[in-house]
């Protein structure tokens, strides 16, 4: 065990079927993001910028998109450390499933090898929706320095900003000296106007760790390990790191719509983006976007390998899309692959990657119904709309 080592557990394993078609293949934190990101980017590059050397990855179906993703974990550095790189756990839901019928079997066997064979002393132990640009550096450094058994990572928000209620998702009580004594499900708030909202990100030491997996095997709680700290969490000494920069709860379609558009305001994308942290992510080398002489693009962002002829309003556009003539597409997330066709209209709507909107067809929507179209669809034009 090396001392104050950090590693890293990010459980990918929130419910995702509010988010359907889009999480059809893919985990939340493999959406993709603001043009060229995935959600996970976010954590891997504060985890990466905080010498953090390896990181283990809790995925709940399939880990193939994620996979795609992070490969050997270059992008971020991973593979550079002697003990270090990105270790992947799939099939979570099925694993918890198959434990409940054979309950012989540890649960948390992977989460222990992990921790032991890191070397590590500390662990920072996170969910997988939250984007954020966490100095989790500075967030260690204060939770040794408070001396207390975890840290837990908050964000002050306004009532209106977090969202829809889901469970697991909980606001934080303090007292005058500012010393937690409660927790709160959301949907339990009443007058407070402002929240002291759980990232439900934990620094805490490896021996605690192991201890409150005891006491949940003890218990015969049996979740991804995040919402395990925060079962117990008040039965241990609790410091708290404020987080005061850009914040997206990624809980519902809805929001990850709003994030997208809020990266289309200067301070958002500033606050997000331009730190002494870069947002890292994988590299995919490609031709500049090409804008036509007739085409037309506002307050929009355009990532490269598109092809623009038509109209972008308000929209994030992935990688190679195309917009063809006289096509409009306004305050809408057209993901990578996508082909808009000629004359055809897309507005509030994300279309996922390698869809086709044929020629003239409408894709029409409005901020309190967004339409979203998953992968690999055609869109047809139908006589009355042509």
């Amino acid at each position: 065990m090396v001392k104050n080592r950090l590693a890293a557990i990010l459980n990918l394993t929130e419910d995702n079927a509010a988010f359907k078609p889009l999480t059809n293949t893919r985990p939340i934190a493999a959406l993709p993001f603001a043009g060229r990101y995935r959600i996970i980017d976010f954590l891997l590059s504060s985890i990466s910028h905080a010498n953090v050397p390896s990181a283990a990855l809790f995925i709940g179906d399939s880990g193939r998109a994620i996979y795609d993703h992070i490969r050997s974990g270059e992008a971020w550095d991973f593979d550079s450390h002697t003990q270090g790189g990105i270790f992947t756990f799939s099939q979570q839901n099925w694993k918890l499933s198959h434990h409940e019928e054979n309950d012989d079997e540890d649960f948390y066997y992977n989460h222990r090898i992990y921790m032991h064979r890191s070397r590590a002393s500390y662990v920072f132990v996170a969910g997988s929706k939250i984007i954020a640009n966490i100095d989790i550096k500075s967030a260690h450094k204060q939770h040794l320095e408070s001396g207390k058994d975890i840290t837990v990572i908050y964000k002050v928000l306004d009532r209106n900003q977090i969202g829809k209620s889901h469970p697991f998702e909980r606001s934080l009580q303090f007292n005058a000296e500012r010393e937690l004594v409660g927790v709160k499900e959301n949907d339990q708030l009443t007058d407070e106007v402002m929240v002291n909202q759980s990232l439900n990100m934990y620094l805490l030491s490896i021996e605690t760790v192991n201890e409150i997996i005891d006491q949940a095997i003890e218990d015969g709680v049996y979740t991804s390990l995040d919402q395990v700290i925060q079962r117990y969490l008040l039965n241990y000494s609790v410091n708290v790191y404020e987080y005061t920069g850009y914040i997206a709860n990624i809980d519902s379609i809805e929001s990850y719509y709003q994030a997208n558009m809020d990266m289309l305001k200067r301070q958002n994308f500033s606050a997000l983006f331009h730190t002494s942290q870069p947002v890292l992510t994988k590299s995919k080398y490609g031709s500049p976007t090409y804008y036509s002489e007739g085409s037309d693009v506002n307050s929009s962002i355009v990532a490269t390998g598109s092809s623009i002829y038509g109209t972008v309003k308000n929209s994030v556009i992935h990688r190679r899309v195309k917009v063809n003539r006289n096509a409009v597409v306004k305050n809408s997330v057209i993901i990578q692959g996508t082909e808009i066709g000629e004359g055809a209209h897309v507005e509030y709507a994300i279309i996922d990657k390698d869809c086709i909107i044929q020629p003239n067809a409408r894709v029409i929507g409005s901020p309190d119904n967004l339409i979203v179209i998953g992968k690999n669809t055609i869109i047809e034009a139908v006589e009355d709309q042509a």
